[in-house]
């Protein structure tokens, strides 16, 4: 018989011994734990909350508090215009993977900006789908911009991120805010970041 075999063998009752005796010596530590401070296994699992608990009331007021507290739709949006114009600098220089990484931030940061509130309310009292809206764009416009993105491809980003552009304007049209009219940026919203794709220190 190989040696090595018969020690597993003998090995396997020993480490279920061990398992086993480690079970009980654990339920009784946790026995004498909850016994030594008056409280019992089902309690345990049953208490009331802790004096310091919010009452219902006091939920409720936290929730409206913290609704309070939600960034309005204008900061997100600037975060992606922020992202947005940073991309456009990203493709010119062809550093592809920093356009990407544009790309998804601003879209995520539409996508916060629809969750904060999915449909606006317009003065006439009219619904503006803003989801609807996005979906339509993410689908079309901007899966261009990231397509080109992938391919590497200058000309192709170009022309999907005008594209994009001229989406984004329709949704600030139909949401009766006309006069935000994006375009080609002219410079880098910030400059600590290199574009450069062959950059190699940070100098």
């Amino acid at each position: 018989m190989d040696p090595t075999a018969s020690k597993r063998f003998v090995g396997a009752p020993a480490v279920l011994l061990a398992l086993l005796v480690g079970a009980v010596l654990g339920g009784g530590v946790v026995e004498y734990w909850l016994t030594t401070r008056a409280v019992s296994p089902a309690s345990a699992q049953t208490a009331a909350p802790a004096s310091g608990a919010a009452a219902p009331a006091d939920m409720a007021a936290d929730v409206t508090r913290l609704k309070a507290l939600v960034p309005s739709q204008s900061h997100t949006m600037s975060d992606v215009g922020f992202h947005w114009a940073s991309l456009w600098f990203a493709g010119e220089k062809k550093n592809w993977p920093l356009a990407q990484f544009y790309f998804d931030e601003a879209r995520q940061h539409i996508r916060w900006t629809i969750a904060i509130r999915p449909v606006r309310k317009q003065t006439d009292g009219t619904d503006v789908d803003l989801k609807g809206i996005f979906d339509a764009i993410d689908l079309s416009a901007f899966a261009s911009v990231k397509l080109a993105i992938e391919d590497k491809d200058s000309a192709a980003f170009a022309a999907a991120y005008k594209l994009s552009l001229d989406a984004c304007y329709s949704c600030h049209k139909s949401n009766g805010k006309p006069y935000l009219r994006p375009m080609i940026p002219t410079a880098p919203p910030q400059t600590i970041i290199n574009f450069d794709p062959n950059a190699t220190s940070p100098q």
